[in-house]
């Protein structure tokens, strides 16, 4: 917003217009255009007021779509600080880091969509071969979901459309394999969604315009843009008869490791604001609202991350 501030040296009054503009790690910018030793007409104010905020946006705007650029520099410094302690371990504490990733992932990737295992049924589960008495799915995708990730950390091509289809077979080959690998034949809902998902013969189209526009967005986005927009299109899209979400998740940081940034978890206790951040984006059809969710959660998880 911009404000009209009255200063006074040695008696004599001068007027400016301020701005101030909010940067990343909580500082702000401060913007100011002098007026003149009195205020200008209405008409010619509101025209200078106008002005001054183009001036304004032209100077903090962003060279990416959705992140303003000092937000970009802040989470770009985060990261390579992130990777630079991370090299400093060694390599069993490097590998003690990617395991409970790995766990604390899949816990809640899981855990959003339902499951019924626990943290701690997950870590042993995972790290002991110790199943839990639960249902056979839950078991079988909570094992599934390591394999994914394995998967995606091994990528050494493009992300296209058959990579996508090979994440779905890996994920649900044991617990739903009658679905698993492939697009969806019936029309599926999003609970408590005010959206209507692509039409199952349509979906085959929709994805090959996905992969096209994803070519494009991933040379002029930040890959958290992109990690975002292609997150929010596959919900929209919903491909899958079941699993878009976990398939989303990977695929958001499938993009963020392919682009050398650190893997997001977003976790099952954040998952309204998550939800939240979906459904403003789908409202506004536009990945900017889960974009700007997604670079809170990487601030919170790596800003301090392997700090000693």
């Amino acid at each position: 917003m911009v404000y009209i501030r009255e200063l006074a040296v040695k008696g004599k009054k001068y007027f400016y217009l301020v701005k101030n503009v909010r940067l990343a790690e909580g500082n702000w910018q401060q913007f100011k255009h002098y007026l003149g030793k009195s205020l200008p007409a209405k008409a010619e104010l509101e025209k200078t007021i106008h002005d001054f905020e183009e001036e304004v946006r032209n100077k903090t705007r962003s060279k990416y779509v959705y992140l303003e650029n000092h937000l970009v520099e802040y989470i770009n410094k985060i990261n390579k600080q992130f990777w630079e302690r991370y090299k400093k371990l060694n390599p069993e504490e490097q590998n003690d880091f990617e395991r409970n990733f790995l766990v604390v992932f899949t816990y809640n990737t899981n855990s959003i969509e339902g499951s019924t295992l626990t943290l701690k049924e997950t870590y042993k589960l995972l790290e002991e071969n110790i199943a839990p008495k639960k249902d056979y799915n839950d078991i079988a995708e909570t094992k599934a979901t390591e394999k994914c990730l394995n998967h995606i950390k091994d990528l050494k091509v493009e992300f296209d459309e058959k990579f996508l289809l090979e994440l779905h077979q890996k994920y649900f080959h044991e617990s739903k394999p009658f679905i698993a690998g492939k697009y969806k034949r019936i029309q599926n809902r999003v609970a408590k969604a005010k959206f209507t998902p692509t039409p199952p013969e349509l979906v085959p189209t929709d994805m090959r315009q996905f992969f096209n526009d994803y070519e494009k967005n991933n040379k002029k986005m930040h890959p958290i843009e992109t990690a975002a927009w292609a997150h929010w299109k596959l919900e929209e899209i919903h491909p899958f008869q079941d699993g878009n979400g976990r398939i989303g998740r990977l695929t958001m940081n499938l993009i963020l490791h392919k682009n050398n940034y650190a893997m997001i978890d977003i976790k099952t206790k954040n998952k309204q604001s998550y939800y939240a951040a979906l459904e403003k984006s789908d409202k506004q059809n536009s990945a900017e609202p889960l974009a700007r969710h997604l670079v809170k959660h990487f601030i919170k998880q790596y800003k301090n991350a392997l700090k000693k």
